[in-house]
């Protein structure tokens, strides 16, 4: 049988080649571009700080010239990507606090925004006496919000008569604001400001007493003293019958005008009897010249 010539006529002329290669894509060649930028920005900055290094050991600099060259090379690499703080909002306190509060953050506009973590800058405010509620909110790319709740004072609280008077709140905490108009009483001893609101309640239904108070004095942290205008001390009892005590003292001076004369001393710790003290004789010649 004769042979047949050009049994591979049938086959495809490019069997056997490779197909050609895919050109990359705009947005493909875009991204490995920008990949390769960032990429040489990390290696720039990497590179810097090994010639900051370098130099300050050359040179015989501290550790702390490094660190501090290295935080001036970040905030600038912040600020030129706009990571820096534009503004630091402080809601609903007087000028004075605010004052305050923007001193002790730390930070300020300008600052790099990864410096303002906001959990580090509550516990630097957590540290100034008078703040109740603290919250500290950094909103990206720059901007950073506090809300501080001032504790305002309740009571003047001293150790003693020497002592040195300071504004606390009613919860024992050193308070933040004074009223310019507002009167405070004083209280001093161990534990006054922690019972002065059962106190000052008794008191507040009792004018007669509260504006002739000049001070409170807690007694072994059970009960107190109440030294008055005049000079008087009245004792009040360390038990439940304090509120009785009072009315007691209440009715006296409407009937008597005790708080209004020359008393020494009043004790109501007996809910029996009533001792009054009056000032010696040599005390109130004194007290008026020694005339006669």
């Amino acid at each position: 049988m004769p042979q047949v010539k050009g049994g591979q006529k049938g086959r495809s002329s490019g069997a056997g080649r490779k197909p050609a290669a895919k050109k990359p894509s705009p947005a493909k060649a875009a991204v490995a571009k920008q990949t390769a930028d960032a990429s040489s920005i990390i290696m720039s900055i990497v590179f810097l700080i090994a010639i900051l290094v370098g130099a300050a050991a050359w040179m015989g600099q501290s550790i702390s010239v490094i660190e501090t060259k290295a935080n001036q090379l970040a905030d600038g690499t912040a600020k030129t990507f706009g990571f820096s703080i534009k503004s630091i909002h402080v809601i609903e306190v007087s000028d004075d606090l605010e004052r305050v509060i923007r001193r002790e953050i730390g930070v300020a506009e300008g600052d790099n925004m990864f410096r303002a973590d906001p959990q580090t800058l509550k516990a630097r405010l957590e540290s100034v006496k008078g703040f109740g509620d603290i919250q500290v909110h950094r909103f990206w790319p720059n901007q950073v919000t506090v809300f501080v709740t001032p504790l305002e004072t309740s009571v003047l609280y001293r150790d003693d008569a020497a002592s040195q008077l300071t504004a606390m709140h009613y919860t024992g905490e050193e308070a933040a604001e004074l009223e310019p108009e507002a009167e405070y009483h004083i209280v001093q001893g161990e534990g006054a400001v922690e019972a002065w609101p059962e106190l000052a309640a008794s008191l507040q239904d009792l004018p007669a007493l509260e504006t002739r108070l000049d001070y409170a004095e807690r007694i072994g942290n059970r009960r107190w003293d109440l030294i008055m205008s005049s000079g008087a001390r009245v004792r009040l009892p360390a038990d439940d019958s304090e509120e009785s005590a009072l009315l007691v003292l209440a009715a006296l001076q409407r009937e008597t005008g005790v708080l209004d004369r020359q008393v020494q001393l009043i004790d109501l710790r007996d809910p029996a009897r009533v001792y009054v003290k009056r000032e010696d004789a040599a005390y109130a010649d004194a007290q008026t010249g020694g005339a006669g």
